[in-house]
């Protein structure tokens, strides 16, 4: 589709942004409208906040709509990986314990991490696409931008846990679950990506797009999905070299 830049302008500096809800509901069905948007008027702290306070709630309103049997036993399968084979069995259900019953922890560490992943992933581009490859945006837009994709990843946080409400066991949407069961590293590398993150990179990407004339919406995935999948495989890694202390 052709993009007529000064066009796209002229609408945004006329009628402004469009609201919160209708801005979410364009990152899911009309993201170049809505970074071309945010290249004019870049609006962060709103969308932040809002992510903050539904991150919150989903935390408190999951042991009430889960049944507990299943939510212990996906708590179970996921804090399991990060423990050494052995371990005293009184540990992990502690740590059980703890990961169901969300607490003032749960509350603190929403406010602190969002803004953090948000800057994180600015600034990763503000690297890649300014200092590296000379582009002219700027953070705030950046920001603005990450914190409206990310209620992708919050939206995959809802399906999970509508599927749990319902008796299955997903914490994460993953490949791995379309496939056969696989064990070692590639097991736990493709359980451990997330599609909703993946559609988080490709909707940076158009993000990217926008922001920089003349890069390409690839350009903006392909960075940001390699790095991503970089983390996964680490966590990957560190999963299986706690599991073999013990071993």
């Amino acid at each position: 589709m052709e993009h007529h830049p000064e066009s796209s302008d002229a609408s945004v500096e006329e009628h402004g942004i469009p609201s919160l809800p209708m801005r979410i509901v364009q990152v899911f069905v009309s993201p170049a409208a809505l970074f071309d948007a945010l290249r004019q008027q870049p609006a962060w702290m709103g969308a932040t906040l809002a992510l903050i306070g539904i991150g919150i709630a989903l935390q408190f309103l999951t042991p009430v709509i889960v049944p507990e049997e299943v939510l212990r036993r996906a708590a179970e399968a996921q804090i399991a990986g990060f423990i050494p084979a052995g371990t005293d069995p009184a540990v992990l259900e502690q740590q059980v314990d703890a990961a169901i019953t969300p607490g003032i922890g749960v509350i603190v560490g929403t406010i602190l991490v969002t803004p953090i992943v948000l800057s994180l992933i600015a600034g990763l581009l503000l690297i890649a696409f300014n200092v590296i490859l000379g582009g002219e945006a700027s953070f705030k837009q950046l920001l603005s931008a990450a914190a409206h994709a990310m209620y992708i990843g919050t939206a995959g946080g809802v399906v999970s846990i509508g599927l749990m409400a319902v008796g299955a066991e997903i914490v994460t949407l993953s490949p791995g679950l379309f496939l056969p069961e696989m064990e070692g590293f590639i097991g736990r590398f493709l359980n451990g990506i997330n599609v909703f993150s993946v559609w988080t990179c490709g909707v940076l990407g158009v993000a990217v797009s926008r922001f920089y004339p003349g890069r390409s919406v690839a350009a903006g995935t392909t960075y940001l999905l390699v790095l991503y999948l970089i983390f996964v495989a680490a966590i990957a890694m560190f999963s299986g070299l706690l599991a073999g202390l013990a071993g």
